[in-house]
């Protein structure tokens, strides 16, 4: 387990390791679709049973922990039945494209949409308003430990931005991100997203702007079966050091890694870079990490962050933790107790699955004692 946020030294080497020599493919036969509004949307999303099914939701899917992650689909929460590609959408099939899980297909073309196809290749999102839709895309960065930071199955690029729907991201232990996140906006829903380290990072370029990595949403996705074997090892559900305007909502976060199920968060907001601001945390299941949740201003250092970046306007509403993986939910607790926000802590509605505990205060309580 990883309780603490990644060094300043780690930060520089991950900054330093994020541009590198790979094959590249160009992207051809992409259509263009109509440009989204600008922003992120923050209006309601549909109800937990339009993800799972529009029957009642079985009496056992509010307490028992065993029930809800054996039929996800059936209490309402993102699982294996629906996220990634669907088939139904593609009535021409579903193709296939690429040769190698280590190219690169460079998808240059603002408006483009990439529909239908298996690819194997990693894709570079580098025009806006590009939109990739039941597709399933395995990646290999061809790289190994730390050599791999910065890389992503889809990775959205500076200025660039992304819509993501009904996608697998397969990572194959050989790459850090699902999704890669450091252009002007980002949309996901949807996903299915697997072996790999983090699942998004949302990446402070600050030598091309304050703002990569900002305005993202993300909706009704699962996250599951991490890696430790690449990148830094410190696994993450979500992950950014600075930033800003986002929505994190209605996804299954199930902290399973290849290491003995050794994680760090679920989600980790963090200011190593940049100030992180404006982030909604809302109606997820999570279940793992070694702290499910970080919200920790520790700029320009733990011991005295005051001064520097900070953490800001993070609010954690209506999750549900689960003890599947662990007695305290995380290996240690939900809430990691050493840092919070700058601002401090906003946290409403939040509970324990199997036992009920409201946590929004606190950490749970497990075996007699308070987890920490």
């Amino acid at each position: 387990m990883t309780p603490h946020p990644p060094t300043r030294r780690a930060l520089r080497a991950l900054a330093a390791l994020l541009t590198g020599a790979l094959v590249v493919l160009p992207l051809t036969g992409g259509r263009a679709a109509p440009a989204p509004s600008a922003g992120v949307s923050t209006s309601p999303l549909p109800s937990a049973a339009a993800v799972g099914t529009a029957a009642a939701v079985p009496a056992a899917c509010a307490s028992d922990g065993d029930y809800v992650w054996t039929h996800l689909h059936a209490c309402g929460w993102p699982g294996l039945r629906s996220t990634g590609p669907k088939a139904s959408k593609c009535p021409d099939g579903i193709r296939d494209r690429g040769t190698r899980a280590r190219s690169v297909i460079r998808i240059g073309r603002a408006g483009a949409v990439v529909s239908c196809q298996r690819i194997l290749g990693c894709l570079s999102i580098e025009a806006r308003n590009v939109t990739i839709r039941d597709v399933k895309v395995t990646c290999h960065s061809g790289r190994t430990g730390e050599a791999a930071n910065g890389t992503g199955v889809i990775k959205v690029q500076n200025g660039a931005s992304a819509t993501i729907r009904r996608v697998l991201t397969d990572g194959r232990r050989g790459v850090h991100a699902c999704v890669w996140h450091q252009g002007t906006s980002l949309v996901v829903g949807r996903l299915d997203c697997r072996r790999v380290n983090d699942g998004i990072f949302g990446w402070a370029d600050t030598g091309y702007s304050q703002t990569t990595g900002d305005n993202f949403r993300i909706k009704n996705s699962y996250f599951h079966n991490f890696t430790t074997r690449t990148a830094n090892g410190h696994v993450d559900g979500y992950q950014t050091v600075g930033s800003a305007h986002g929505v994190i909502r209605h996804n299954t976060y199930k902290m399973t890694s290849d290491d003995n199920n050794s994680a760090t968060s679920a989600v980790a907001i963090w200011n190593g870079r940049r100030t992180s601001r404006d982030i909604v945390v809302r109606d997820n299941l999570i279940a793992g990490g070694g702290f499910s949740i970080y919200a920790h201003d520790y700029h320009p250092s733990e011991a005295s962050p005051e001064g520097g970046h900070k953490v800001l306007n993070t609010r954690f509403i209506d999750n549900v933790f689960s003890q599947r993986l662990f007695g305290c939910v995380g290996y240690y607790g939900v809430w990691f107790p050493r840092g919070s926000p700058t601002d401090g802590w906003n946290r409403s509605g939040n509970r324990v699955l199997e036992t009920g505990q409201r946590i929004d205060g606190r950490n749970p309580t497990y075996g007699g004692r308070t987890c920490t």
